[in-house]
C-alpha cells in the first residue's frame, strides 16, 4: 500500500506493529514490514540520523552579510607607482613601471586629453607593469596622470608624467594620399605603416551644389587603392580627409579631376571562343548563360568536367576592343543556394588579349587583368552562409583593372580553384564589363 507522504507499505503487515513514527518521519524508501522487529529498529535508527544531520545542517546556516570588495581590508590608500618610463609611439606612448608594494591592486589608471577638453581614460591590469596610450592627434607635449587603484576602489597620490607622441597615423596616411582620374571618377591610393583603422573620406558637390561627403573608405591595410565612381566626365571638385577612431581629422586634400569616359560593354556583342586547350561545357549550360543578363536562379555556364583537374580555363570575344576599367562576377545563386559552395568559383585570374594564339597556349599574347581570392564574409564552414554572405554574393565580385592595362578584345577566364578546393568543374552565374570603348 502507498501511505499519504509518498511510502509503499509492502509484504506482511502486522497489526501490532505501529506505523505512525515512520510515516511522520517523512523519509521515502520502502519499508517491508514482517514480524521481525529487527525492521523496526533500522527504520528507527536511520530516522534519527535524518533528524541529527538535519539540525547540523539549520544550525551551520547564517544570515549572508553583504559587504564591499576589499583587497587590502583596511581600505588605506596605496602607495603611487614608481620609475615610469616613456617610448614614443605613432599618435601614442608607451609607459613602464614599477607597480608599489601595497596589497590588493587592481589596476593602473592613466587620464590625459587627446584634445583640449577631450579626456581620454586608459586602464591597465596591476599583472602588467606597462600600459599604451593612444589616440593623441599632435607631437606636441601631453601631461598624463597616473594612478594606482585597489580593489576597493582607492587610488593613489597621481604621477604625472609627459609624453610627446610620433607622427600620428591619420596624419601619415593623408600624406601618402594620391588621387587620380579614373573611369567614372577618381581613384585613390594609400599607405598605412602602423595598420591604423582609419576612414578615408571624399567629398565632392552634391546635385545641390553643396561639398559634401560622397563616400568613406574604412581600411585598416597597410596599403591600398580603390575608386570613388559614378560621375560623368565633366571636370569637377573632390576632396579627401583621414579620420581615425578617435574623431582626429586631417586637413583636407582638394583638387579639380576630369573622370574618364565609362560604359558597360554591350552583352549582345559577346561571342564564345573555342580555342584547343579550353575547357567546354557540361549540363547543357553553355558561355551565352555568362552574359544573358539573369544573375540568380538555375541559370549559369557549367564547366564539362576535367578529369585531370585545375586549373581550367575558357575563352571569349567581347566583339569590340575595349580599355576595361572594371570586371564584375557573379557565382551561382539559387535563392541563397549553392553560394560559397560546390562548383562555384574561389580563385580565378581573368587575362584580355587583341589577338590571341590561335593554338591556345598561354604566351605574351595574354596580359593578367586581375586575380581574386573570394572572401567569404562571415567565415563560417562551407556549407553554412550569413545574411552578409547572402548580400556579398547578390553584390558579386567587383574588380578594378589597372590604369596601365592594355586595350583588350577578348578575354580568358582560368579557374584556379572552387569551393571544394580543388574539383573538376566550375560554374559562374554572371559576368559584365566596363570601360571606355570609343
Amino acid at each position: 500500500m502507498v501511505c499519504g507522504w509518498g511510502f509503499r507499505v509492502c509484504s506482511c503487515f502486522c497489526p501490532n506493529i505501529p506505523l505512525q513514527f515512520a510515516v511522520q518521519s517523512g523519509l521515502a524508501f520502502d519499508i517491508v514490514i514482517n514480524n521481525d522487529n529487527l525492521i523496526i529498529m533500522k527504520l528507527y535508527k536511520l530516522t534519527c540520523i535524518f533528524i541529527a544531520m538535519l539540525g547540523v545542517l539549520l544550525h551551520g546556516c547564517k544570515p549572508e552579510v553583504h559587504k564591499p570588495l576589499s583587497g587590502s581590508g583596511d581600505g588605506s590608500t596605496p602607495h603611487p607607482l614608481k620609475s615610469v618610463t616613456v617610448t614614443s609611439l605613432p599618435g601614442a606612448a608607451q609607459l613602464n613601471y614599477i607597480l608599489p608594494a601595497s596589497t590588493g591592486l587592481l589596476y593602473v589608471k592613466a587620464v590625459y586629453e587627446i584634445q583640449p577638453g577631450v579626456t581620454r581614460e586608459v586602464r591597465a591590469s596591476y599583472y602588467n607593469n606597462s600600459m599604451v596610450i593612444d589616440g593623441f592627434a599632435d607631437t606636441l607635449l601631453h601631461p598624463v596622470q597616473l594612478y594606482v587603484v585597489t580593489r576597493d576602489e582607492k587610488q593613489s597620490e597621481p604621477v604625472t608624467v609627459t609624453v610627446s607622441p610620433l607622427t600620428p597615423p591619420f596624419i601619415s596616411v593623408f600624406r601618402s594620399l594620391d588621387v587620380r582620374a579614373d573611369f567614372g571618377g577618381v581613384h585613390v591610393a594609400f599607405k598605412n605603416k602602423t595598420s591604423a583603422e582609419v576612414a578615408i573620406v571624399a567629398l565632392t558637390t552634391d546635385s545641390a551644389g553643396v561639398f559634401d561627403q560622397a563616400d568613406a573608405y574604412y581600411t585598416k591595410a597597410d596599403s591600398g587603392d580603390y575608386s570613388v565612381r559614378g560621375y560623368k566626365a565633366e571636370k569637377r571638385k573632390f576632396g579627401f580627409f583621414i579620420k581615425d577612431r578617435w574623431g582626429n581629422m586631417s586637413d583636407t586634400l582638394t583638387g579639380e579631376y576630369t573622370p574618364l569616359y565609362e560604359e558597360l560593354m554591350d552583352k549582345t556583342r559577346f561571342r564564345e571562343v573555342s580555342l584547343p586547350t579550353d575547357v567546354g561545357y557540361g549540363w547543357g549550360f553553355s558561355m551565352p548563360y555568362l552574359w544573358n543578363g539573369v544573375f540568380k536562379g538555375y541559370d549559369m555556364w557549367h564547366s564539362a568536367d576535367k578529369l585531370d583537374g585545375m586549373p581550367l580555363w575558357f575563352t571569349f570575344d567581347m566583339g569590340v576592343t575595349a580599355q576595361l576599367s572594371r570586371i564584375g562576377l557573379w557565382q551561382r545563386n539559387q535563392d541563397g543556394g549553392w553560394i560559397y559552395l560546390q562548383n562555384n568559383v574561389r580563385e580565378f585570374e581573368i587575362y584580355g588579349s587583341t589577338n590571341p594564339n590561335p593554338n591556345g597556349s598561354w604566351d605574351n599574347s595574354w596580359t593578367l587583368l586581375t586575380h581574386r581570392t573570394v572572401i567569404k564574409p562571415s567565415g563560417l564552414p562551407v556549407g553554412q552562409t550569413s545574411s552578409a554572405d547572402l548580400a556579398a554574393a547578390e553584390t558579386g565580385e567587383l574588380m578594378n583593372v589597372p590604369l596601365s592595362a592594355p586595350k583588350v578584345r577578348y578575354i580568358r577566364v582560368k579557374v584556379l580553384r572552387t569551393w571544394t578546393n580543388g574539383g573538376y568543374a566550375a560554374n559562374i552565374a554572371e559576368m559584365s564589363f566596363w570601360g571606355d570603348s570609343r
